[in-house]
C-alpha cells in the first residue's frame, strides 16, 4: 500500500509534465519575452520570476516582482489577460538554468503555484523565429517563420496557442476555429505557418514547437475597416483640400484687390502732380498800332488801359478773359 501511494504521488499530470519539458534555446546577446499564464483566480496574488541554476525551486531566487524591472528582468501583469510577461534583455552563456514562473499564494500548507522552463542560451540557437511578434487585419492572413537546427530536420514541427496549448502539424489544415492554420516545412531548416481568415479571439502568445524546444512569438489582431469607413475618410480628406483650395484663392484674389488698389492710387497721385491745371485768371492783350494821338486819349479815356506818350508808339488794350475749357 505504501509504494501504491508513493507510486500514485510521483505521476505527474499532462499538463505539470508539459511545463517541465519546455525548453527555450535563446541567441547571445539577443532579448526574450516570455508569457507565463495563470488561473483567473490568482489576478489578486503577487507574480514573480524565479531562477536557480540547478533543478530546486525551493532554493531559487526571485530576480523581479510584477511591474517591477531589475537590472536585464522585468515583469508585466495582465489581469484582464490572466497571464504575466517576464523580459530578459542582453542574454548572455551564464544566464542558462532553470527559471519558474510563480504566482505567490502566501500559504504555510500550500506552496506557491509554479511552472517551469529551462533557458539553454548559445550563440547559435536550435530554434528561433524571424520575428517574435507579427500583426494582421480582421479578416487577412499572417505568415510566421520558426528556423531550425540540422539535427531537428527529421522531427515533428508544431503551431502551439499558448494558452489552451492548441497544437497544429506540419501538413494538417485545421479550420475549426476561427482561422485557417497552414504549415509547411521546407525540410532542410525551417518551417512557415500562415494563419488565414484571422479574428480578434485568434490574437495572444503562441509557439514554434519541435520535440522539447519553443520559442514564443506574440500576435496582434487589429480592427478591419470597413469600405463605408475608408470612403468617409476619402471623402473627408477631399473636402479639406477643397477647403484649402478655397481659402488659398480668396487669399490671392485679396492680395490682387489690394495690389491694384495700390496701383490706382499711385497712378492717380502721379497725374495730380504731373497733370495739375492751374485755374488762375490770366489776361489776354489786344495789340493795335496807334499814331492819332487824338484816337490814342478817346481810347484811353474809354478802356483806361493804357497812358499815352508824346511820341507815337505803340499801345495796347488789356482786358480780362477766362481761359477756354479744352475738350
Amino acid at each position: 500500500m505504501r509504494y501504491h501511494l508513493l507510486f500514485i504521488f510521483f505521476i505527474p499530470s499532462i499538463e505539470s509534465r508539459r511545463w517541465s519539458e519546455r525548453q527555450l534555446s535563446l541567441q547571445t546577446g539577443r532579448s526574450i519575452t516570455i508569457p507565463c499564464h495563470y488561473d483567473i483566480k490568482y489576478i489578486q496574488h503577487k507574480k514573480y520570476w524565479c531562477y536557480n541554476a540547478g533543478a530546486a525551486f525551493n532554493y531559487c531566487t526571485i530576480l523581479a516582482y510584477e511591474n517591477t524591472t531589475k537590472d536585464r528582468v522585468t515583469v508585466t501583469d495582465y489581469p484582464a489577460q490572466s497571464l504575466f510577461t517576464v523580459t530578459m534583455r542582453d542574454l548572455q552563456s551564464g544566464d542558462t538554468g532553470m527559471y519558474w514562473c510563480v504566482v505567490e499564494i502566501g500559504g504555510i500548507t500550500e506552496p506557491d503555484d509554479h511552472k517551469d522552463l529551462y533557458l539553454t542560451v548559445q550563440s547559435d540557437p536550435d530554434l528561433s523565429v524571424v520575428e517574435s511578434s507579427v500583426s494582421g487585419q480582421e479578416g487577412g492572413s499572417v505568415s510566421v517563420q520558426c528556423l531550425y537546427s540540422a539535427g531537428y530536420q527529421n522531427e515533428q514541427k508544431q503551431w502551439c496557442r499558448s494558452k489552451d496549448w492548441r497544437c497544429y502539424t506540419v501538413g494538417r489544415t485545421d479550420p475549426s476555429q476561427n482561422s485557417a492554420v497552414q504549415i509547411s516545412d521546407d525540410g532542410r531548416s525551417s518551417f512557415s505557418v500562415e494563419m488565414s481568415g484571422l479574428q480578434k479571439s485568434d490574437a495572444g502568445w503562441y509557439w514554434c514547437y519541435i520535440r522539447d524546444l519553443q520559442i514564443p512569438v506574440y500576435l496582434s489582431v487589429t480592427e478591419r475597416h470597413s469600405d463605408h469607413s475608408i470612403m468617409a475618410v476619402c471623402l473627408t480628406v477631399l473636402l479639406l483640400l477643397m477647403v484649402l483650395a478655397g481659402v488659398g484663392l480668396w487669399i490671392r484674389r485679396k492680395r490682387h484687390t489690394a495690389t491694384e488698389e495700390n496701383q490706382l492710387e499711385i497712378r492717380e497721385e502721379n497725374i495730380d502732380q504731373a497733370g495739375h491745371t492751374d485755374t488762375t485768371e490770366v489776361s489776354y492783350s489786344t495789340v493795335s498800332f496807334i499814331t492819332d494821338k487824338k484816337k490814342i486819349n478817346r481810347r484811353n479815356t474809354e478802356s483806361q488801359t493804357c497812358s499815352p506818350t508824346e511820341d507815337p508808339v505803340t499801345y495796347c488794350a488789356l482786358s480780362t478773359m477766362k481761359p477756354r475749357t479744352e475738350l
